[in-house]
């Protein structure tokens, strides 16, 4: 007799993807993709992973607009200089930044800045994946200052009437997007890009409206999946709306994933994405880790020494089975 399944599995796509122990990564998106990528970097030593190096971004635009200023061409600036300003508090921000990145000054602002943007365009340049997380096709675009029209990736908790808020249709999302995964690949060609839709549920629009949105991207994800060989999607969203389905794995706003979804999800995608040489990778990583940040209450007794001992064998069986770990 059949077992009954109380849940809907959702069936993965063809594993076109294979991420090894020397792939180099690049995440960008909502704060799922910032989920996703702090657990890949517990899987990869860190030169290899880059999580949301703007901070957390939300809309297609914005996210377009980051990932320009890293392309070779330097068809786009690393930051743009009107995008500089000073909140009543006396800080100073970038409206393509998030609230992480402050200073006393411009000048100072402007060199942080500067100086990130040196290390992540040499990682991005080198990256073989690129996973890219939507979250809504709403935009915000400032109404005054020297920005005026421009789509902010954050707007910083500065009053509403600074912005003009619209969704974008699906029609100007697709030239847009189609235009930069050719200009994309053009620079990169060693690029593999995943696509994928945050789960999250923006109750303030009204379900409805909610609803719409992530339809409008779910068909931009999907044609550009059809139109470039070298584009794929992950249905993390399906996996939580379809698959897990109960609001007790939602987290206590019932808006977003809970932990032990995004736990769940991050499974489903080790599953379909690692060869079986990174899931033996990352466990002995990860084992090795938890062991070199032991800290002994007798550090001078026999059986830490002899931990000692067998910690630097694990270090150099490591090393010369994999490489680094750092």
């Amino acid at each position: 007799m059949q077992a009954m399944i109380f849940r809907t599995l959702v069936e993965m796509p063809p594993q076109q993807l294979q991420l090894t122990p020397q792939s180099h990564t690049f995440f960008i998106g909502s704060c799922f993709a910032d989920h996703i990528g702090q657990l890949m970097a517990e899987c990869l030593p860190s030169k290899q992973v880059t999580v949301n190096p703007h901070g957390p971004l939300y809309n297609p635009v914005s996210i377009r607009q980051v990932l320009a200023t890293y392309l070779p061409s330097g068809i786009a600036q690393p930051f743009d200089e009107s995008g500089f300003f000073e909140t009543p508090e006396g800080e100073w921000r970038h409206w393509d930044y998030s609230t992480k990145f402050t200073a006393p000054t411009q000048e100072a602002l402007a060199q942080m800045l500067r100086n990130d943007w040196l290390d992540v365009q040499k990682r991005f340049a080198t990256a073989q994946t690129l996973f890219i997380t939507f979250s809504t096709d709403h935009v915000y675009r400032l109404t005054q200052g020297k920005c005026t029209g421009h789509c902010v990736a954050n707007c910083h908790k500065q009053p509403s009437r600074m912005f003009a808020e619209s969704a974008e249709s699906l029609e100007q999302l697709t030239a847009l997007w189609t235009d930069f995964m050719q200009l994309l690949h053009h620079e990169l060609p060693q690029l593999q890009v995943v696509f994928t839709l945050s789960p999250y549920r923006y109750a303030k629009y009204g379900m409805h409206a909610n609803a719409l949105s992530k339809a409008r991207l779910m068909l931009l994800i999907d044609t550009l999946c059809q139109q470039f060989d070298f584009a794929h999607y992950f249905p993390a969203y399906e996996i939580v709306t379809d698959e897990l389905r109960d609001y007790r794995f939602y987290d206590t706003d019932m808006l977003h994933p809970s932990d032990q979804a995004v736990n769940y999800i991050w499974e489903r995608f080790t599953e379909w994405a690692f060869t079986d040489d990174l899931k033996k990778y990352a466990c002995e990583r990860t084992a090795l880790l938890r062991a070199m940040q032991h800290r002994p209450i007798h550090a001078q007794s026999d059986a830490h020494k002899a931990f000692l001992l067998k910690l630097e064998q694990k270090k150099k069986d490591f090393l010369r089975k994999w490489g680094n770990w750092e």
